[in-house]
Parts: C-alpha cells; structure tokens; sequence
C-alpha cells in the first residue's frame, strides 16, 4: 500500500513547447527521434506541438544522401585525375611546339 502513495501511477511533466518543439526538431534532424521506445508517446507528442514527421521517408532520404555523397566523392576523384592529365598535355603540347 505504502508503495502506491509514494509512487503515483502517472507522472506528470511540464515543458515550455517552443522549447520542446525545438528540442524535437533537433532531435529528428540528427536522426536521435528513431529509438524505439515509447513510440505512442512520441507520436502524440508530435500531433500535440504539431509536427509533421515521416520516419520511412526521413530514412529513404537519409539513404540518397548517403549515396549522393560517396558519387561525389568519385566524382571529385575522377576531376582530380582529369585536371593533372590536362596538365601533363599541355606540356606535352609545350614541349612538341618547340
């Protein structure tokens, strides 16, 4: 009995909502909101402070650019190695001139 009276079944919080607001935005944008616990809570949190958020379409997105970055990556790897070839066929060109 005693354990009941210390321990209330609900606890209530108060938070400030721009501040949660913010602190949620913060939280999906560095993909920390995916953790798999309480996800009942999470989603009334998000109709509450009225924030639109797709966890499927955030991921496929995270995932494009994933993939966008290491096609860069080559990309910027191939120009490189186009600019010195460039390079040595102007003093090819240099040397041939004379």
């Amino acid at each position: 009995r005693r354990w009941q009276t210390w321990f209330p079944e609900v606890i209530h919080y108060y938070a400030d909502v721009d501040k949660t607001r913010i602190e949620i935005e913060r939280l999906i944008k560095e993909g920390e909101w995916d953790n798999k616990e309480f996800i009942k809570m999470q989603e009334k949190l998000l109709e509450q402070l009225q924030i639109k958020y797709n966890p499927i379409g955030n991921e496929v997105i995270l995932e494009k650019v994933k993939s966008n970055d290491v096609k860069l990556d080559k990309l910027e790897e191939k120009l490189d190695k186009l600019e010195k070839l460039e390079e040595k066929l102007e003093k090819l060109l240099e040397i041939h001139a004379k």
